[in-house]
């Protein structure tokens, strides 16, 4: 694998992926890509023999980046634990206030395939999982008695803020979800 044929596989993933979430993945094809992207038929196909595993890999890939910048993000912003914990949805909003945010790239694509067997979906519910897992991290070290719970709880908090932003083009969800996570932290013990 040369660093040329690499470059050109991250082409194709950044690519697709900003197609994907522009345009929607069922509205975009596998020539489109191979258009944007500026590379051969051949090449793509040499990494990815479908667009079922164009579009996992693309999830991952997104999956892997939106991961990193959150935890990134929140780690900047909240000195202690719990500040972390109501810091996660500053983040959000500042995400939700993006010119051209579009909703949650991981919602978006299990609404849009709705094959629950799609590798795309498993990959958003590993993401899903991995932000409890986060989440869940950061309240065990806040004092949160039951940070399993509280996990479950945040979770309906972000999907709730993440499709209020989507559907009414406002980022003020995250607030109000903020503020429901500080009753929650409070309600919580610590």
């Amino acid at each position: 694998m040369t660093t040329e044929s690499s470059a050109a596989r991250q082409q194709i993933l950044e690519t697709a992926s900003l197609l994907f979430y522009q345009k929607g993945i069922q509205h975009v094809g596998i020539n489109e890509v191979i258009a944007a992207s500026g590379v051969a038929k051949r090449t793509l196909y040499r990494w990815f023999s479908s667009k079922d595993q164009l579009i996992e890999e693309v999830m991952k890939y997104r999956a892997a980046q939106w991961l990193r910048w959150f935890e990134n993000a929140v780690a900047d912003q909240g000195n202690t634990p719990k500040e972390r914990l109501l810091a996660t949805f500053d983040v959000l909003q500042g995400w939700y206030a993006l010119p051209d945010f579009r909703g949650c790239p991981f919602i978006n694509a299990v609404l849009e395939i709705a094959d629950a067997s799609h590798p795309a979906h498993q990959v958003s519910v590993q993401l899903r999982e991995s932000i409890r897992t986060y989440i869940m991290q950061i309240a065990s070290q806040a004092g949160v008695r039951d940070p399993e719970s509280f996990s479950q709880q945040y979770l309906l908090l972000i999907g709730g803020a993440s499709l209020m932003a989507t559907i009414e083009g406002n980022p003020i969800g995250a607030q109000y979800a903020r503020n429901a996570l500080s009753v929650l932290i409070d309600a919580s013990g610590t």
